[in-house]
Parts: C-alpha cells; sequence; structure tokens
C-alpha cells in the first residue's frame, strides 16, 4: 500500500503540475510541460500496488511476465466470481452505519455487489488506459483522460485501504 500511496501521490502533483501555470512558475518548469500520460500511468499503478496488496492479504501473488493481466484477473476470480470483494465492502459499510435497516437487505446488497463490480471495472479500464497510452505514441494524451484516471485512483486506493484496515 506503501507504493499505492506514493504513486497516487505522484499522480497528483504531475497532474497539478500539468495543469497550473502559477505552480509551473513557482517549480521553475516550462510553461510548456505538460505530464498528463504520466498521471495516467501514476494513477493506474496506484490501482495496480492497492490491487497487489488486496490479493497479497488473501495470500494471493501474481507474478510473471503478463503480472498486470494477471492481476486484474486474479481481482475478477477472487473477489467478483465468489463476491467476496462485495462481502468486504459490507463489512466495512456494516460497521460504518446500519445501512441495511433503512434500505432493506436485498438492495443494500445491491448497492454493495454493484460498487465491487465498478472497482473491478475501474481497474481493468485503467490497466487498459495505461498501456494504450504508455505504449501507442501515436496516440495524444488529454487532460480528461488523466482527470479521469486520478479520480478513479483516489476511489479505488481509498477502498481498498479501508478493507485493508480491519
Amino acid at each position: 500500500m506503501d507504493n499505492a500511496e506514493s504513486s497516487l501521490e505522484t499522480a497528483a502533483l504531475l497532474y497539478m503540475i500539468s495543469d497550473d501555470e502559477t505552480v509551473k512558475d513557482r517549480l521553475k518548469v516550462s510553461s510548456e510541460f505538460e505530464s498528463f500520460l504520466w498521471v495516467i500511468v501514476s494513477s493506474y499503478y496506484s490501482m495496480f500496488y492497492a490491487a497487489t496488496a488486496l490479493l497479497a492479504s488473501e495470500g494471493v501473488k501474481a507474478r510473471g511476465e503478463i503480472v498486470h493481466k494477471v492481476t486484474a484477473d486474479a481481482l475478477i476470480h477472487y473477489f467478483i466470481t465468489n463476491r467476496k470483494l462485495a462481502k468486504m465492502l459490507e463489512e466495512y459499510d456494516e460497521a460504518k452505519d446500519v445501512v441495511d435497516e433503512l434500505v432493506g437487505r436485498e438492495e443494500f446488497m445491491k448497492r454493495i455487489e454493484t460498487k465491487a463490480n465498478e472497482l473491478i471495472v475501474a481497474f481493468e479500464s485503467e490497466r487498459r488506459k495505461r498501456s494504450k497510452f504508455q505504449y501507442d505514441t501515436g496516440v495524444l494524451v488529454k487532460k480528461g483522460y488523466a482527470t479521469t484516471s486520478l479520480a478513479r485512483a483516489k476511489q479505488f486506493v481509498e477502498e481498498i485501504r479501508k478493507i485493508l484496515a480491519r
């Protein structure tokens, strides 16, 4: 999780430097500097490191040349197909408040399963985006992609941090 936190902070700093002329001036960085590609890459890596920490907490270590794909597949296998991530999110939310009494158990479980699925979809989307933009030099990286990547990474890392803190 230390690597996840560091990568997320790196992404946020690069975004701020790329987007704010005052910051560029203060840091004596060229006004043409923009590093939205590395915001995307660092955001993805924060999610990747959080995912590997979550898998490690379950005794799973992804390895090999295609470790990023293996990690994504392992997340789906260990946490979605058996609803384990939904259960972990549910435990956190139940400890936080007694929502299931207010909304009903079925509705509550649907929301938790949706949240779990959204986290995995966000991870897979960022994995593919990072690969596309990092290796396809003909693609123009836009600020909007970096904004989305950073927001997804913040949410993903925060949710994994909550789960691992239990």
